[in-house]
Parts: C-alpha cells; structure tokens; sequence
C-alpha cells in the first residue's frame, strides 16, 4: 500500500512539477539523511519510504523508476544551500532615472491676485453651488435639451460649448484667405445638461477644455464651461482629474500674467478658476498667497 502511494506521488511530481524543489519536503523525504538535524522530528518523518540513497547519482541518465527520481531530487537538494545570497552591481544604483518636472504656476503680476477674504468668498459661494447641485441628483433630474454625445465626440462636444467659435479662431491663426462662416453661439452649461453627464465624460470634458485653453486662450463662455464641471466633479479626485485640474490652475495663472492691465474683464473668472483649483481642491502649492 505504501509503496504504490510513494509510486504514484513520485510519478506525480515527476510529470506536473520537475522543475520544483521545495525543501520541506524533501526534507520529509531523506528523513534521518537531512543535514537539518535540530528540527522537529515530527517535520522531519519520513514520508515515503525511499531506499537508502546511493553514494553516487548520475544525474544525466533519465531516472528509470520513481525511487530513482527520488534519489535524483534528494541528491540535488543536499547540493542547495541554505541561505542563498545575491551580488549587487552598485554602479547600477548610482545611476539616477527619469525626472518628472512638476508644474510650477506663474506668480501673479502685483494688483492681479485677489485677496484672502475674497477667496474666502469664492469657496463659501462654490460650496453652495456644489451643495445644491447633490440634492438636485437626488431627486428627479430634468431630461437634456438635446442628445448628449459620447465621450469619443471631441468634435461634438466642441461645437456645442462653443459653436463655431473654436473654428474661427483656428482660421483667424491660419495665413490662408478662406471665406469665414457667421459665427454661431455655443451653448451654455445648464443644469439640464450638466446633470446629465456622468463622472467619465465630465473628466473627458475637463480634459478638452484645458486643452482648448491652451490653444485658443481663454474666452467667458469656455469659463462658465470649467466653472460648471468642477462644480460637478466628484471628491475625492482621481489622479487623472487631479492632474487636469492642476494644468487649468496654471493655465489660467499664464494667462492672467499677460493680461493688460489689473482692469481686463477677464481677470476675475482666471482668479476664481485659480483659486476653486487651489483652495476647494487642496492644490495649496498654487495658491495665491
């Protein structure tokens, strides 16, 4: 009965796992012929019975019997060491890797930044609006004006933002004479619309609009845009909308350091976007201090 066990369970690990060694049981195996000799005996019983192991064992020729493999792998494991350790180049370690350079925001001009107290104001009056926006999803959410696009549709979600607004500023950049269309209004982000946009495709709007703010600068009708989706981006941020957020934060601070003059009517939205990011977002690094 034994013997047939210790047969099959050789020829078992002979054929799905020659390659593994586990010293534990070939410990149990060799029995008193382990080096261990202080361990446990219990760990150590013998748990198949193995004839006594020859002194030489020619590893090259296949094994002919189940005992024979047993002898080969008993024979390999005396061979292991206990403790293996492994050299480390440490020229390689000096060498340094890549760099991500972080973002850094351009300061504000003097007279352009606004205050602590008007920030304060910013926060407190973005909070309600986020407020309210969670107990509007909690109820019954108006159906969308018109059908929302996917969040493939970049050339969709352009036009209704912005009309044909973004393609006549792309041809006003070209040295090409080409006949300009009238313009047509984009439209504006609605609680009937922004309602309606999931998570996923508000982080693939935020995306774009960053984008398109750092091709066509920065218009009020694309800041009412940004204004709404962070109002409906979920905390805690993902890593990908924490990057977006960050890139808008020191988009706008470009900006705003090119205005004119501290009167330019753009001034305002570029330092509430700035200051959401910065101040509702924990993004303190950008903040206006």
């Amino acid at each position: 009965m034994c013997a047939e066990f210790m047969t099959d369970t050789a020829k078992h690990l002979q054929t799905c796992h020659p390659h593994i060694v586990n010293r534990q049981v070939i410990s149990c195996i060799m029995g008193s012929d382990s080096d261990d000799s202080g361990s446990d005996d219990r760990l150590l019983c013998p748990a198949l019975p193995v004839g006594k192991m020859p002194q030489k064992v020619d590893l090259s020729v296949p094994p002919s019997s189940a005992e024979e493999y047993l002898h080969q792998v008993m024979y390999e494991a005396k061979k292991c060491d206990s403790v293996v350790t492994v050299e480390v180049d440490r020229k390689k370690l000096k060498k340094v890797g890549p760099q991500v350079k972080p973002l850094s925001k351009v300061a504000a001009p003097p007279g352009y930044a606004p205050s602590l107290q008007t920030q304060k104001d910013i926060i407190k009056s973005f909070t309600d609006v986020r407020e309210h926006i969670a107990k509007l999803r909690e109820g019954n959410i108006p159906k969308p004006p018109f059908h929302l696009p996917g969040k493939e549709r970049m050339e969709e979600w352009c036009k209704i933002c912005f009309g044909n607004s973004y393609q006549l500023s792309l041809l006003q950049k070209t040295s090409v004479s080409t006949p300009k269309p009238d313009l047509v209004e984009g439209k504006k982000p609605l609680l009937s619309i922004v309602l309606n946009i999931k998570q996923p495709l508000i982080q693939q709007l935020l995306e774009w609009h960053v984008q398109w703010l750092e091709v066509l600068n920065f218009t009020e009708s694309q800041g009412q845009w940004l204004y709404a989706l962070l109002a409906c981006i979920e905390k805690p941020l993902t890593p990908e909308n924490c990057s977006h957020i960050r890139s808008l934060a020191c988009t706008c601070a470009s900006l705003r350091a090119n205005l004119d003059n501290p009167g330019h009517p753009f001034l305002p939205h570029l330092n509430v976007l700035i200051c959401i990011v910065s101040r509702y977002f924990n993004q303190e690094d950008l903040a206006d201090c």
